[in-house]
């Protein structure tokens, strides 16, 4: 029997750098055979000075180098970097993407389109439901999180929102946070994140990246489960009372993560309560599963938008969510 080949997709985010390896047997959906993930924080660097320095950018170099390394010893055919919010964001992002892809020596690090990440987190995320069923799909990153809806399988619509899990965490000065930093983090998650008029309840909510998939261990739950406002609120209790490595070690869930997902959760909640959002679902695939079937299909071109201009671009960001997505 022939060996199914075998692709990689790297995140470059603001909070780590997170490698996917998997087999992609013809006509199935992408088979997850090996993860790495480390910590750089690129986030930090951009939310202190506008941008990466050098200590930030060697350590993601090195990460980036051996995760490379890790992907070819694995098998891969090809090799898709993406980059997010830190590099779009910081001044000299282009410079770093390009640093970046020199250490890696296994391709070119791409700066991804806010529009470009949602769909292909939309597109990971959603690789299970049935094609054609409506969607609502929650991405909350190191400093931007992402609202996306349409039909399973097909092209999203969606909203970028500067904020993210990182940006939030580093106005706690203490663990536990003080009720000071509390409020100076819930004020930053109320201004960023606008008014959202809710949509007609989709038949499906999911939720991807590091703090939505974590937050069910960290309630006590499996992986993937359903949580709904009242359990992510009861973990943002929990983090006012209690210090990160507690938390982490009572529920198995990484020291660093933990920590993030102080952010994440406030995010998560603000989100869910303006969208009037019952219930999420956790997901384990979204944006480096996304990444993957776009390389299978697009090749080199992965990275390219290839749907219609989708809402939510530039000033209209503010407008009501409804508006843009109706």
């Amino acid at each position: 029997m022939t060996k199914a080949p075998r692709f990689a997709a790297i995140d470059v985010g603001s909070n780590t750098v997170h490698l996917l390896v998997a087999s992609c047997p013809p006509n199935r959906l992408p088979i997850p055979l090996l993860r790495r993930r480390e910590f750089v924080q690129l986030g930090q660097d951009v939310n202190a000075v506008g941008a990466i320095g050098p200590e930030r950018l060697e350590l993601a170099s090195r990460a980036l180098r051996r995760q490379v390394e890790d992907a070819r010893e694995a098998g891969v055919v090809e090799v898709a970097i993406g980059a997010t919010q830190a590099l779009r964001s910081a001044a000299n992002g282009a410079e770093v993407a390009e640093r970046l892809s020199a250490a890696a020596g296994g391709g070119e690090v791409r700066i991804l389109a806010p529009q470009v990440e949602a769909q292909l987190a939309f597109d990971g995320a959603t690789m299970t439901i049935s094609p054609g069923r409506a969607t609502m799909v929650l991405d909350i990153g190191g400093a931007s999180a992402q609202i996306a809806w349409g039909p399973a399988g097909g092209v999203c619509r969606h909203i970028s929102l500067a904020v993210g899990s990182g940006s939030v965490t580093l106005l706690a000065g203490s663990d536990p946070p003080s009720e000071e930093d509390w409020r100076a983090m819930e004020r930053r998650v109320g201004q960023l994140i606008p008014d959202l008029i809710p949509l007609p309840a989709p038949p499906v909510a999911l939720g991807t990246g590091g703090t939505i998939t974590n937050l069910p261990r960290l309630l006590g739950k499996q992986k993937g489960a359903v949580m709904r406002l009242r359990d992510v609120e009861v973990v943002i209790e929990a983090f006012r009372s209690r210090p990160a490595t507690e938390l982490a070690e009572r529920s198995g869930v990484d020291l660093e993560r933990t920590r993030l997902c102080r952010g994440g959760a406030l995010i998560l909640a603000q989100m869910m309560d303006l969208l009037h959002l019952r219930w999420i679902r956790s997901s384990e695939r979204g944006l480096r599963d996304g990444m993957i079937a776009a390389l299978v299909t697009g090749g080199e071109d992965w990275w390219q938008w290839r749907g219609p201009a989708p809402a939510g671009l530039g000033q209209e960001a503010r407008a009501p969510l409804a508006a843009r997505l109706g």
